[in-house]
């Protein structure tokens, strides 16, 4: 005998209420300075963005010009006023880098080449802002070679924790194996593939989640602070150290932080997200 179960209104809304709060999960792994600051600011400008027509790829533009801005106020470091200056003129970049893909959608213009104007404008920025610092300085080759071993860390550490953030937002939806990514350019298919090989890829997890979905929330409640201690690895985080550095009077601790600091972190919290999923698995 065939038995048709009927799901009630009683048996769904858990599971809708449980489906909602899985999609607010987000926020758990977001950086603080997104949720306090970038974001609202970035949402508070949408809808005077939107009434003045304004196009997402010139908002793209505009957090690119604010970065180039920042690094000739950079380049005179020396003077505190300036470094204040050049740091409100990446936060400003920051806030453009999040309005310019809400608008895009808001305003039903989002385009492959707007992915591709918004990618290369924030790939751009770091090197706008470190070039004129580097050459600030009198013995400014071995400060370049400095600035290029902290960059390709930048890099790597970046591609990194990019991986881990989308790997933990697709298990939050319910996937469970790697969703493939499109690339506009060949800078952007060889930081994907980075991003793959090193956090973004399909782990053991994966399958434990994809053959238990029940421990799925478990895995997200364990994880998501891990996650969180990650946004050191942010843009962010990278915003405030650069002040910090020539607030202090050398530019050159940035570079050192990148190469020494926030690899060791990367290190050691890698282990401590492994050892997480290992014990849940």
């Amino acid at each position: 005998m065939r038995v048709t179960i009927i799901a009630t209104p009683a048996a769904t809304a858990p599971r809708a209420a449980n489906t909602a709060a899985r999609a607010a999960r987000p926020a758990m792994i977001e950086d603080p300075s997104n949720l306090w600051l970038v974001h609202p600011l970035s949402e508070r400008l949408l809808a005077p963005a939107l009434r003045l027509g304004i196009h997402p790829n010139m908002v793209s533009f505009t957090g690119m010009g604010f970065g180039a801005l920042a690094g000739a106020f950079y380049a005179h470091w020396q003077q505190p006023l300036a470094v204040v200056a050049g740091f409100l003129l990446m936060v400003g970049w920051h806030v453009m880098d999040g309005l310019d893909g809400k608008l895009a959608r808001a305003s039903g213009k989002a385009s492959p080449l707007g992915r591709l104007i918004d990618g290369l404008c924030d790939y751009m920025v770091f090197f706008v802002v470190m070039l004129p610092i580097v050459f600030s300085f009198a013995d400014w080759q071995p400060v370049l070679a400095l600035a290029v071993v902290s960059g390709i860390c930048h890099a790597v550490q970046s591609a990194w924790y990019e991986g881990e953030r989308e790997a933990w937002k697709r298990r939050a939806r319910g996937v469970f194996h790697v969703e493939p990514r499109s690339a506009r350019f060949w800078g952007e298919a060889f930081y994907n593939s980075v991003e793959a090989r090193l956090g973004g890829g399909a782990k053991a997890i994966d399958a434990v989640l994809a053959a238990h979905p029940d421990r799925l929330d478990a895995y997200l409640d364990a994880t998501a602070p891990l996650l969180r201690r990650l946004s050191i690895l942010s843009a962010n985080s990278r915003t405030l150290v650069i002040a910090l550095a020539c607030l202090a009077g050398n530019p050159r601790l940035y570079w050192y932080w990148e190469i020494i600091g926030l690899s060791a972190i990367a290190i050691g919290l890698a282990l401590l997200l492994r050892r997480r999923e290992r014990t849940l698995a």
